[in-house]
């Protein structure tokens, strides 16, 4: 009978709430094993509490979305970003080899590497386990821990927030299968969130009915005409599958109408979705859990439509973190760890829009990236109108890399994308220069306000001795030039054991 392996789950050494200021997270990894890194990850578990600004009208659950901040928390950006984005520097120590990893602005770094190794299909495909959501074909967008009910009565509920964070997309290590901490002995990872980057807006709120319920259209209804308080509505728009539908359960919309026959006007009558129904007709009949209006005889109302309603507040609160390992049932003898790792180097350009500067790379570096970080965000490397940087040329101890500039989005260009991910054994598999737009709807997603992204990179040749590389980026005169760089340069190390 073979072994199994063993699923070991160990919480982190600091107690939540996990806060911008309380930002550190330590896990203290046992030694004496050997653990399968490649299924490892973080899980980082959030609480919310909503509030209703007028509890009067019915308590409802409300769609919400994150979003992400630049430093000084005033903007919030439509920009997608990963869940390793969370993870501003990371660090893996051991007791008997010391620092093994230590990765600063590993935010930066892991949101350029995933536009360009994961196209729009893989980030679907794990939006179940992502922060930062994309609207769907339907142009919806739903928060990741709303349990949602489109048909029936069950009531929508507000669940906890559990965002999964793959350990190989924060450490090179994280792709070993046989992390050898038998050797190594116990080992502790470090890490330091962005909390503070973070911000949680509401969606299908007041005043949105005609860009976050899909369509506009969906926000009509039938007129009404039979006698008695209205307690329910019927779509005027059809749906052939409820999942287009912009309602759930538990939703809390406002009504207007026009009163006909001497029937009084709607005016911003809320109501909760109490029960759903498709009907045979393809449109949705919502049951409501209070009256909107009354119809004598002779009476009607026209012109139905609703929108939504703002949530008293929304907070999110990080109570808990923990790491899941893969403890491997057969453990490999190793005398020798050899790995990759990422060193960082950090710069500013001052706004030059003409910039060439040296710096000093390790010997065992065999790739070079520079990424530009915008200042809007702090973690895109965006590429304005692409015209900010038009090109860009890297020279390593005074043998030029390329025969001649590197043109933005020129064969050239993608040649070295590609050569650059072959030589870090990392799929290309995206290259649609653009980050998606998670507030847009979903044919928009791409075309609203565009924002473009830049790629600088190179392989570089294993040297004996330390090698100068000159980094020069021509710009657009009438641009912001180049302002923060972020250098990182990865390695080869080899540790005895």
């Amino acid at each position: 009978m073979s072994k199994m392996n063993k699923i070991v789950k160990l919480s982190s050494v600091q107690s939540g709430e996990f806060t911008a200021q309380k930002n550190l997270i330590d896990f203290d990894i046992m030694g004496g094993r050997q653990y399968d890194m490649r299924r490892a990850y973080i899980n980082l578990v959030g609480t919310m509490e909503q509030t209703d600004a007028d509890a009067a009208t019915g308590e409802g659950v409300y769609n919400w979305s994150a979003r992400w901040t630049n430093d000084n928390g005033t903007t919030n950006t439509e920009t997608d970003f990963p869940d390793c984005a969370l993870v501003k520097n990371v660090r893996f120590t051991s007791d008997q080899k010391g620092t093994l990893e230590d990765i600063r602005r590993s935010d930066v770094l892991r949101t350029q590497l995933k536009h360009y190794t994961m196209n729009e299909d893989d980030q679907r495909g794990a939006l179940y386990k992502k922060l930062n959501q994309f609207p769907s074909p339907g142009n919806l967008l739903c928060a990741p821990n709303i349990e949602f009910f489109s048909t029936g009565d069950k009531k929508s509920r507000v669940r906890d927030v559990n965002v999964q964070i793959p350990v190989k997309d924060l450490l090179e290590l994280g792709n070993a299968d046989h992390l050898p901490c038998d050797k190594l002995g116990n080992c502790r990872m470090h890490l330091e969130l962005n909390l503070d980057k973070l911000v949680v807006i509401q969606r299908q709120g007041a005043g949105t009915r005609a860009t976050q319920f899909g369509n506009e259209l969906y926000t009509e209804f039938d007129d009404e005409v039979t006698v008695g308080d209205i307690t329910s509505v019927t779509t005027t728009s059809t749906f052939v599958d409820p999942k287009y539908s912009p309602y759930f359960i538990s939703q809390k919309i406002k009504f207007n109408s026009t009163g006909a026959g001497g029937a009084a006007n709607i005016v911003n009558e809320e109501a909760v979705i109490e029960s759903i129904e498709w009907l045979d007709s393809e449109k949705m009949k919502l049951n409501l859990s209070r009256s909107i209006g009354t119809i004598a005889a002779g009476q009607s109302y026209t012109d139905i439509e609703c929108d939504g309603v703002n949530a008293g507040s929304i907070s999110l609160s990080w109570v808990d973190a923990e790491i899941v390992l893969e403890e491997t049932a057969d453990m490999e003898q190793m005398d020798e760890l050899t790995y990759s790792s990422f060193l960082n180097e950090q710069d500013a350009g001052s706004g030059l829009t003409s910039f060439s500067r040296q710096y000093g790379v390790e010997s065992e570096c065999f790739n070079l990236y520079v990424c530009l970080p915008d200042t809007a965000s702090g973690l895109i490397c965006r590429n304005t109108a692409k015209t900010q940087y038009e090109s860009f040329r890297l020279r390593s101890d005074n043998v030029d890399l390329t025969n001649r500039a590197v043109d933005y989005q020129s064969p050239l260009y993608y040649d070295r994308i590609g050569m650059t991910l072959l030589n870090a054994n990392l799929p290309l598999r995206n290259l649609t220069e653009q980050n998606l737009q998670v507030g847009n709807g979903f044919d928009a997603r791409y075309t609203t306000a565009p924002h473009n992204l830049i790629f600088i990179g190179n392989p570089l040749g294993i040297t004996p001795m330390r090698k100068m590389v000159q980094v020069s980026i021509d710009g657009n005169a009438a641009g912001a030039g180049v302002n923060e760089i972020q250098l990182y340069k990865q390695v080869v190390k080899s540790i005895k054991l």
